[in-house]
């Protein structure tokens, strides 16, 4: 059969051998890989980033029911640490706002550490826009993407007599770096005092320097594991979450990934380390009756679960403010109690081949098969898709090629190529990137508008060459247009 014939084999039409390997292809192997969740064209975090992996199939960690004990020696139930309200003026504001910016519309404030605070082990931009890490001898103002009226955890209030973390998150859509900062207030002179802050690169699996600190006790970014309205009511979280507990039954030590300890606790393995995972038990069950937003949260903490990130009260899970949040949601998953989870164990995953202490990759597991998936955000109008590629494990590492073809109905065949969208066609079809194959997110569509186009089916695929991803069939159809 020609080389083209495989990607004619998209149309249903036609009944030839490979297009039914394709089409067996899409239908017994779905996607483990969930593509990254969204801001704006950012992705947050690698898809093979650990907050963004499955975890429901690792073993339960030997001392869990040690952990459990230390949190609660009667049943502490879930509470998520969030409201209702979007009014900064409000005393039910509660939760951890964030702001969405683009960094280069304002100018940024000029920051100051109190003489308590973490220069040392922060990150800010010096006056070019540029990071520096540490935050210290810049020989000029340290700045931040904070705009003039963001959006901060706690309120508008200026007073730090008032407790409260005062966190103010920030994605800048123009790089696509998260900045955190904790402890900060506004000063008269318009600049901002804070205890600490972190930048964190969305396209990256870094993690903090060993030892330091965030604006997370655990050196965790937060919004990359904050519970998102938006999220739970489409039906599906495709990440793990934070949680609190008590900082004097935190051990005084931390585990991958975290990065940072509190020293409230002791040094008794009876207690959870610092960055602790935890997942809801498989066999806890999860009521057709329960809203959308509740059944997207527990699913979550089965399939993703959630990590000790600070200390606070007892099985808080933090989430944003927003009007979205319904009572049913808020009163169903307050039902549940802590004895309903396990510590998991990522033992499995530090012993793969691969694996790198500073960094929140989670290699393949020995003979794990390639994933696909699409991310897809926004109406056919204006529709922003990303393509998620892990390639099986004895793929990673081999220098190889990209691919992503679209088979438009009447229309014929085109490819994604660093210079656009092609058309494809005669045994001519262009990558859309060489790489290093491992884990990769692809920018396809950025607003397009789709609408006109119905049907039209999206392929990736990778191999070391063109050839070898058409003989072994490393290809999946990722996403029809509606």
């Amino acid at each position: 059969m020609p080389r083209w014939a495989l990607y004619r084999a998209l149309k249903p039409a036609m009944l030839l051998h490979r297009a039914a390997t394709l089409c067996l292809l899409a239908t017994l192997l779905p996607a483990a890989l969930a593509a990254p969740p969204l801001v704006d064209h950012c992705t947050v975090l690698p898809p093979d980033h650990v907050f963004n992996t499955r975890i429901d199939q690792l073993p339960v960690h030997p001392s869990s029911p040690d952990f459990l004990a230390t949190i609660s020696s009667g049943t502490r139930r879930l509470h998520l640490d969030l409201g209702q309200s979007e009014d900064m003026n409000s005393s039910e504001y509660w939760g951890i706002p964030y702001n969405v910016v683009r960094g280069s519309s304002f100018t940024w404030p000029a920051v100051h550490f109190g003489a308590d605070g973490a220069p040392d082990e922060s990150d800010c931009a010096r006056t070019d826009g540029s990071v520096a890490r540490p935050c210290t001898g810049l020989g000029g103002p340290a700045r931040l993407p904070i705009p003039p009226q963001p959006k901060v955890e706690g309120g508008i209030s200026s007073n730090p007599a008032i407790y409260n973390d005062h966190h103010i998150l920030a994605i800048d859509t123009d790089t696509c770096v998260l900045w955190e900062s904790y402890l900060n207030y506004l000063r008269p002179d318009g600049g901002r005092n804070l205890y600490a802050s972190a930048a964190f690169d969305l396209r990256s699996n870094a993690l903090r320097p060993a030892g330091w600190t965030s604006s997370d006790a655990a050196g965790f970014p937060i919004f990359p594991l904050l519970l998102r309205a938006d999220e739970a009511a489409r039906g599906e979280i495709r990440h793990a979450l934070r949680f609190t507990i008590q900082s004097h039954k935190i051990r005084t030590s931390y585990t991958w990934p975290a990065r940072h300890l509190t020293r409230n606790g002791d040094a008794s393995t009876a207690k959870p380390p610092m960055g602790q995972l935890f997942r809801l038990r498989a066999d806890y069950p999860i009521p057709d009756s329960y809203t959308v937003q509740a059944r997207a949260i527990l699913t979550a903490l089965k399939r993703y679960g959630m990590y000790i990130a600070d200390g606070g009260s007892d099985m808080y899970i933090t989430g944003e403010p927003s009007r979205q949040w319904s009572d049913a949601t808020v009163s169903q998953v307050q039902t549940v109690p802590h004895t309903a989870f396990e510590a998991v164990d990522l033992a499995p995953v530090v012993a793969r081949a691969g694996f790198d202490p500073d960094s929140a990759r989670v290699p393949p597991a020995p003979g794990a098969p390639a994933e696909f998936s699409a991310a897809v955000d926004g109406p056919p109008q204006a529709l922003r898709l990303f393509a998620s590629l892990q390639v099986a494990a004895a793929d990673a590492g081999k220098a190889g090629v990209l691919y992503i073809v679209a088979d438009m109905p009447g229309a014929g065949m085109v490819a994604l190529t660093p210079g656009g969208w092609v058309r494809a066609g005669d045994g001519y079809l262009p990558p859309v990137a060489d790489a290093i194959l491992g884990s990769h997110v692809l920018h396809l569509l950025e607003q397009a508008d789709v609408s006109g186009l119905r049907g039209t089916r999206v392929l990736a695929g990778y191999g070391t060459s063109l050839d070898d991803m058409l003989a072994h069939a490393k290809y999946q159809l990722i996403y029809t247009v509606p």
